[in-house]
Formats: C-alpha cells, sequence, structure tokens
C-alpha cells in the first residue's frame, strides 16, 4: 500500500446500523468520480458489501485467505473481484464457519494482521480502500479498526439506545486498543455518519444529544486519544437505498434531484465524499455537474 492510499473502515459495534449498505454506496460515488476504490468485506459472518453490486470477475481467495496467509498476494487475480463498477473492486469475505476471529484472537500477530497485509504491493494501486465490519465489539473489529490510515466511520442511527450503545461499544473497543499506540500505530479519528434520518424531532434531538456528548468530550476517558467528530452529512431512511441492493446500483445513480424536502441520494453520497475526502472535491463536483460517471 502506498502512502497515499487512504483505508477508512466503516464501524459499528451494533448490527443493522447500515454499514455495508453506505459502504458499498460510498464506493460506488468514489468509482464513478475516478477514484480507484477497493471495497473490503469484513463481516465474515454476514457478507453482504461484497454481495451488493454484480462480480465481473469473481476471485478464488478473499478475506479468509488473506488473513491466514495462504493467498499468493503477487497476482493480484487472486485475492481482488472485479465489480461490474469501473475503477470499483472488491474482496469477498468467505468465512463461512466462522473460524477467523478464534485463529485471529489466537496468534500472536492477529491484531495488526490486516494492517499489514495491506502493505503489500498488490493494494497500492487504491487511493481509497473502504473495510465494512461486523456489528460486534470483537477481534475482527480490532483488526479492522488497526488497519485504519487516519479515520474511520462511525455508523449510528438517530435513536438514543443505538447512540448509547455507539459510545458505549465502538468506544470501548477503541479504549482496548491505546496500548497499540505505544508500538507506533495512531488510533484512527472518528467521524459519527448519522444514518437512516428522519424529520422527528425525537431525531433531531437525539442528534443534538449525540452532538453535546461528543463536544463534551464525556464519552471517554481517553478523549485526548479517542477523537470522534460527528459529520454533517446525514442518510436519511429512504426507500432509493432498498431499491439500490435491488438493482445492484450505487444510489447516486438512481437518484439525482428530488422534490423531497430531505437530500437526494445523489446529494447525499455527494456530501458525504467531499466531507470525508476534501482532495477531491473537484471530481466530486465535476461528476455532479456532469451527471455522467467519469
Amino acid at each position: 500500500m502506498h502512502s497515499k492510499t487512504k483505508v477508512v473502515p466503516v464501524v459499528s459495534t451494533k448490527g443493522g446500523e447500515g454499514k455495508s449498505t453506505q459502504a458499498a454506496n460510498l464506493g460506488g460515488f468514489l468509482a464513478d468520480a475516478g477514484i480507484k476504490t477497493l471495497i473490503i468485506d469484513g463481516d465474515h459472518a454476514q457478507p453482504t458489501a461484497s454481495s451488493i453490486y454484480p462480480l465481473a470477475y469473481e476471485a478464488p481467495c478473499g478475506l479468509y485467505e488473506l488473513l491466514m496467509q495462504t493467498v499468493d498476494l503477487s497476482n493480484a487475480e487472486n485475492i481482488i473481484s472485479r465489480t461490474e463498477i469501473d475503477n470499483l473492486d472488491v474482496i469477498v469475505s468467505n468465512d463461512p464457519r466462522n473460524l477467523l476471529p478464534t485463529y485471529m484472537l489466537n496468534v500472536p500477530d492477529g491484531r495488526v494482521r490486516l494492517r499489514n497485509a495491506l502493505s503489500n504491493q498488490v493494494f497500492s494501486q487504491y487511493d481509497v480502500i473502504l473495510i465494512d465490519s461486523q456489528g460486534s465489539r470483537s477481534v475482527m473489529s480490532e483488526l479492522i479498526i488497526l488497519a485504519a490510515t487516519g479515520e474511520m466511520i462511525g455508523m449510528v442511527k438517530p435513536v438514543l439506545p443505538d447512540v448509547r450503545e455507539f459510545m458505549r461499544g465502538t468506544v470501548a473497543l477503541m479504549e482496548e486498543l491505546i496500548p497499540y499506540m505505544a508500538f507506533g500505530i495512531s488510533l484512527p479519528r472518528i467521524h459519527m455518519l448519522v444514518n437512516c434520518m428522519d424529520y422527528t424531532l425525537l431525531a433531531k434531538t437525539t442528534v443534538e444529544q449525540a452532538e453535546n456528548i461528543i463536544v463534551s468530550g464525556d464519552y471517554s476517558q481517553h478523549a485526548d486519544k479517542i477523537v470522534i467528530d460527528m459529520l454533517q452529512t446525514r442518510i436519511y431512511d429512504l426507500d432509493v437505498y432498498k431499491q439500490g441492493h435491488a438493482a445492484g446500483q450505487p444510489v447516486h445513480r438512481l437518484e439525482k434531484k428530488t422534490s423531497r424536502k430531505s437530500d437526494s441520494a445523489f446529494d447525499s453520497m455527494h456530501g458525504l465524499a467531499c466531507e470525508l475526502f476534501p482532495e477531491w472535491v473537484s471530481l466530486f463536483d465535476t461528476l455532479a455537474k456532469g451527471g455522467e460517471r467519469v
């Protein structure tokens, strides 16, 4: 992995927050803007992110072989599957017997194995590597977080129990990784992304409460080491995200304009990409102006 490659995990210790859907849609938007993107499906139990888009080529190996170190990485086609979307590749999740968590827990380098694997030359072709994760506190989530190059997306719905679980679960997971800082590994900054937003007063109040917790630093005794901010982009609870799944298409292709009060799916993805990757705003704006893939 060359120094310019950005590795961005998408994490929440709670299931059902929409990590796989948004990782896939963000990946699709980046790819259409001309950003060479790889999605690693790190949800070994429910491999959704690697099955949303049709594959033009399916590699014989996936996450299991990558972490078990049984794949020859000198040939990209051994490990990297290509979607039918230009510039978007995936590494599929393929651990149906759930062997990886136990193995990664018991090998000495388990928690840094993905980080080390991504330093291989085969990954240097990508501008962005997005890593989907399982909704749980586990060694798999830990090794995904430690693979980050500086930032990660923390997914949360605007419901108070979900916000509390994020603060309790994801932050606690990060706290357990603080000792790795002694080895020169920085913990990624958490960009909290509100998914399935709606226009109820309850949702608005919940988001405000979450923002207050973040600003106050009350989420952790180690707020100096575990840094959280809230993204201004909101992903609204729209049917188009379900349609995207059904069509095998990124949502920005399906809905460019809308008469609704909320942003169109295109505008949401454009806003999210601009916040996360400000250095490529001109590419995202070109995609927005043209309405066509570049």
